[in-house]
């Protein structure tokens, strides 16, 4: 050690409290290349555990690679070469680079990599988004079915990470695409989420219906504070999503029953905020009870005319909206100074 640097001011004698510390200022890349100075300090990173603390990780997985982000930094991208993986990454020149693994599987490569990240996450992600399956607008009948066996291993080895964690991973916004529910359950289970998003990813499959019973039987289920799935039909009764916040789905078809109990609920509870629903029927306005008064006419450039019929509702100076534009309807709550003038309210 130099005269310039005693040892008493060396990072490698610093009181554990205070190393902590200088751990908890660094971020999850900052905290791999001080593990990687010395036998010491990779010692005491691997006892302390720091918390990485993410706040955001997108994953897409493709037939033959792999690539994820985490916050603004971007990883290398992992292909499939024969028996082996591919990495290709960009240096600090801006240069790319790439090694080949051999005899390694490009998909448990990427998921140690992935899983090197996740295990000491102890702070609340803002979002994880996994792209596990989403056919591209030209591919190989050979290559979507190996994308399904890829997101498929992919899916349950993190799966069995996950599951190896002492508590659930916190996530507010869990998205994924997928090729069927199933696939959603290799995961939910072992989060805690605030937020869903499930998008199909099979565009030739547009109007399945999505099994839902499986995963409204979770306990994750009942803490959802909005709900969204695209590209497929859902078979949920009214009454398991009456816990949410908001929701958008797509329904086959919607009935008059339907609306009715949406209304009532919303007049009656207050935390009921938005729900959008679709269909494949175009003359929703039809199901509205005609002895309710309106609707009232707005005419928006973009989607033409919107029709909106105003409640009543039990929390003082708050109103529901229930509009039909297109093959939608729409339930929103607001505040009295909002309702447009000439409206009549139910």
């Amino acid at each position: 050690m130099s005269a310039e640097y005693p040892s008493e001011k060396c990072l490698l004698t610093m009181p554990d409290v205070v190393m902590n510390k200088v751990l908890g200022k660094l971020d999850f890349p900052a905290i791999q290349c001080l593990r990687k100075t010395c036998s010491t300090l990779r010692t005491f990173i691997d006892a302390v555990k720091p918390d990485p603390a993410l706040d955001k990780l997108q994953i897409y997985v493709k037939h033959d690679n792999i690539f994820f982000f985490f916050d603004e930094y971007v990883y290398p991208q992992y292909y499939m070469n024969g028996g082996g993986c591919s990495v290709k990454w960009y240096g600090r020149d801006d240069q790319p680079r790439k090694k080949l693994l051999k005899s390694e599987n490009f998909v448990d490569v990427v998921l140690r990599d992935i899983n090197t990240l996740l295990t000491n996450q102890k702070s609340v992600m803002d979002s994880l988004k996994i792209v596990a399956f989403r056919t591209p607008d030209v591919i190989l009948e050979e290559q979507q079915e190996l994308l399904y066996q890829v997101s498929e291993e992919f899916l349950s080895n993190l799966e069995s990470h996950l599951a190896s964690k002492p508590k659930k991973l916190q996530v507010k916004t869990f998205e994924i695409q997928v090729a069927e529910v199933a696939q959603v359950l290799h995961l939910l289970p072992h989060l805690d989420v605030k937020n869903l998003k499930i998008t199909n990813g099979r565009r030739v499959n547009y109007d399945a219906v999505l099994n839902m019973q499986e995963l409204i039987e979770l306990e994750q289920w009942k803490k959802l504070d909005t709900l969204e799935i695209l590209h497929c039909f859902v078979n949920l009764r009214i009454e398991d999503l009456l816990h949410l916040k908001r929701c958008y789905l797509h329904y086959e078809t919607i009935n008059s029953a339907m609306i009715e109990e949406l209304k009532e609920a919303f007049r009656t509870s207050s935390h009921l905020k938005s729900f959008r629903i679709r269909s494949t029927q175009s003359d929703i306005q039809h199901l509205m009870d005609p002895r309710y008064a309106g609707p009232h006419i707005h005419y928006d450039q973009v989607v033409g005319d919107i029709q909106t019929w105003f409640f009543s509702v039990s929390t003082p100076e708050q109103f529901l909206a229930i509009s039909i534009v297109a093959h939608q309807i729409v339930f929103e709550s607001g505040w009295w100074v909002f309702v447009p003038e000439g409206a009549t309210i139910n």
